[in-house]
């Protein structure tokens, strides 16, 4: 039950600036988004099908018992383009019918182009055989997955597609057109909320082995690679899908590897050539390499401070939003409800949406489909946080030790529509209060109890407002 504490009209005006990073995803309405899911998901890289272990009562189950409005959605080029310039119709119907049952319940869509080792051929999944062109050169299947990455058919097969002065240029002119194929299949899908490029791009033989361990190197390796090679297939990729989808975010990733620890990207400015304003989306990961080698979260451990600096700057430079679209861990880790913890606050500050790696069973996951039953872990993923604000967010964060939920936004004279926070009753056991501060006599509320969401429609002005809920 809902009490508002009722005080005086009036307008709050102060000069504060908003966050640094103040640019977000907007909804038809105008709104600021905030996505918050997870990723659909690993077992879909095993099923022959490449289709995911999913069925239409899992994602009733993400927006009605975890408040889910967001998943990255996994597929696989072999799977699109089997054979050169022949796209499987039939694959993207059934990613259709999926995508289906999420629009249904309200729930975003990011498309992810998904690969991991670049194929099939080499442990994982990605490309299709013919699109493999690794010179004949060894493959010795290592016992950790993500050390294929470094064979050298690997690393051959990565570098000849990222050289598009070379005889491959096919390459990745098939893959735009793969993308642009999709574009034109789901542009108009009222889930779909946009297109990953390119899951976790590998450097090939331009990785750096040695960029954690010291400064940031602007006329490194890694940097080369950024701008001369990364960038420039993004934005091929972007403008082949402009030609097909003028109004679709598209998200692109930094490179594979340490930015995900916190180190510095070094993509150069992307174009996008659609009439208005860009609708381009930074997507960096997020995992604790020491986290991972010693399954252990020390309290030295400095990736998600390191991350947050690099990604702030970089999503202001580039004057983009950010989604994280992939963290996770494993919750028998030493320490892993403060590593839980330390990501959502940081995402909480920095306002950015993100996707928990994964919707799976294991030790990884928080939902175990064979019993029915939630992990511990949901509790560090349902958190109440702002899902739609009419203006820009200027700052939220959730106390859950002391139950408190606060959020201040900056309204917009030509946003009507209400802000939307989910409240989730799992957290607020006995109830909570709201306070509206000045706006409390001007506001109108709604709870809709069955989706945990607070509706606060206000007039539309450029005010400042604040909201606080506290746990009874």
């Amino acid at each position: 039950m809902l009490s508002t504490f009722l005080a005086m009209v009036g307008c709050g005006r102060d000069s504060a600036s908003p966050a640094s990073m103040a640019h977000f995803i907007r909804d038809d309405q105008g709104r600021a988004v905030i996505l918050r899911g997870v990723n659909v998901m690993s077992s879909s890289k095993s099923d022959p099908l490449r289709m995911p272990a999913l069925e239409a009562a899992d994602v009733t189950r993400m927006s009605q018992q975890w408040g889910f409005d967001f998943v990255r959605f996994l597929i696989f080029w072999d799977a699109l383009e089997p054979e050169p310039g022949v796209i499987d119709q039939a694959y993207l119907d059934r990613v259709q019918e999926r995508l289906d049952w999420f629009a249904a319940e309200g729930i975003m869509v990011l498309v992810d182009m998904h690969q991991d080792v670049y194929s099939a051929r080499f442990c994982c999944d990605g490309a299709p055989e013919w699109a493999i062109h690794d010179d004949g050169l060894g493959f010795e299947l290592q016992t950790m997955w993500y050390a294929n990455y470094f064979q050298p058919a690997v690393v051959r097969a990565f570098d000849n597609f990222w050289s598009y002065e070379g005889e491959h240029q096919m390459l990745q002119d098939h893959y735009a057109d793969a993308w642009a194929a999709v574009a034109q299949r789901f542009r108009d899908h009222p889930a779909v909320i946009g297109y990953d490029l390119f899951n976790e791009p590998s450097p090939g033989s331009a990785f750096d082995a040695l960029e954690l361990g010291r400064p940031a190197n602007e006329d490194g390796r890694s940097a080369h690679f950024d701008r001369e090679r990364l960038g420039a297939f993004y934005q091929r990729v972007i403008d082949r899908i402009r030609e097909v989808d003028a109004d679709t975010y598209v998200f692109y990733e930094p490179r594979y590897g340490f930015p995900s620890a916190g180190a510095p990207s070094y993509l150069p400015a992307l174009n996008d050539p659609r009439a208005g304003e860009p609708q381009l989306v930074l997507a960096p990961h997020l995992y604790s390499l020491s986290l991972e080698a010693t399954h252990a979260y020390a309290p030295s451990d400095s990736t998600v401070l390191d991350w947050e600096a690099s990604r702030s700057l970089e999503a202001a430079e580039a004057g983009t939003p950010v989604v994280l679209g992939e963290w996770g861990l494993d919750w028998s880790t030493e320490g892993a409800d403060r590593f839980g913890d330390d990501v959502t606050s940081m995402a909480d500050r920095m306002m950015v949406g993100w996707a928990y790696w994964s919707y799976d069973p294991g030790s990884w996951g928080f939902w175990d489909p064979a019993t029915l039953r939630e992990s511990p872990s949901i509790a560090q993923l349902v958190r109440p946080y702002p899902r739609r604000v009419a203006g820009d967010p200027t700052s939220f964060s959730w106390d859950e030790a002391a139950g408190v939920f606060e959020l201040s936004w900056r309204g917009a004279r030509d946003v009507t529509a209400a802000t939307e926070i989910y409240l989730p009753s799992r957290v607020f056991p006995d109830g909570n209060d709201v306070d509206l501060g000045e706006d409390a006599a001007r506001a109108t509320l709604h709870l809709d109890s069955e989706r945990e969401v607070l509706s606060v429609t206000l007039p539309a002005d450029e005010c400042t407002h604040s909201l606080r809920v506290t746990r009874r």
